[in-house]
Order: structure tokens, then sequence, then C-alpha cells
């Protein structure tokens, strides 16, 4: 679990505002914040917890229809590139088999090696950009 607290505070001669935020993975509030908020209202602690059910509840939906397309995208992938090169290769045959053996060499070669190439290259990480206002160069 990974927690970031930001505090800024400002003064303008004996004017002063604070402002805190606070950031974490977790699906609950940290405990302190939940004992300071039954201080204030008992009731508004199980709405939180009412609250943070329903949020993960859609969480685990939503997280299970993303490897469901996940899945159906690759497999859609495989069977297109099953297709392209089936018919790249019958199509090689059929054109070497009706007396022009080179083009159709050609033509199951090209399909191939292009399927080979994209399955490659297919497969490399995208480069990730700094964050702005970052400084690259030194």
């Amino acid at each position: 679990m990974s927690s970031k607290v930001t505090q800024a505070r400002a003064q303008n001669g004996d004017l002063s505002v604070a402002v805190q935020h606070h950031e974490t993975d977790s699906p609950l509030l940290p405990v302190d914040q939940l004992e300071r908020l039954n201080q204030i209202d008992p009731n508004l602690v199980r709405w939180v917890v009412d609250q943070t059910q329903a949020e993960a509840e859609h969480r685990r939906r939503e997280h299970s229809k993303t490897n469901i397309f996940i899945f159906i995208e690759r497999m859609g992938g495989l069977i297109g590139a099953a297709v392209i090169g089936l018919s790249g290769m019958l199509g090689g045959s059929y054109v070497s088999l009706h007396g022009q053996p080179w083009a159709g060499a050609s033509i199951a070669g090209v399909t191939i090696g292009t399927l080979a190439v994209a399955f490659i290259t297919g497969r490399k990480p995208k480069s990730v950009a700094p964050p702005p206002g970052s400084n690259s160069k030194k």
C-alpha cells in the first residue's frame, strides 16, 4: 500500500491558508481518519465503508471486463494472423501449381516474412514520456 501526503501553506500578513491532500491506493481510509470521522458522525463511517465496498465491486467488474476484451483482442489477432498466413501460403501454392513457381514462392515468402516482422516488432514495449516539468537534459 502506497500513500502520499501533500501539504501547502501560504501566509500573507496575518492571513494564512493551509491545504492538505492525502492520496492512497488503499480502498479504505486510514484508521485515524475513520476515527476522526466517527467522532464527527458515526453514521458517516458506515456510509464510507458501504461506498468503499460498492466501489470495490465496481472495480472488480471493470477489471473482469477489461480482461475479457484483452483476451478477445489477442485471440482475434492470432486468428487474423493465421488467416493471412494460410491465405498467403495457399495463394502461393496455387500460383506455383499453375506455372509460376518463382511468383508463388515470392508470395508465400513475403506473407510469412511480413507476419514474422509484425509479431517481432509488435511486442516492443511502448516508450514512456517523461512527466511534464521534468528536465531530462543534463
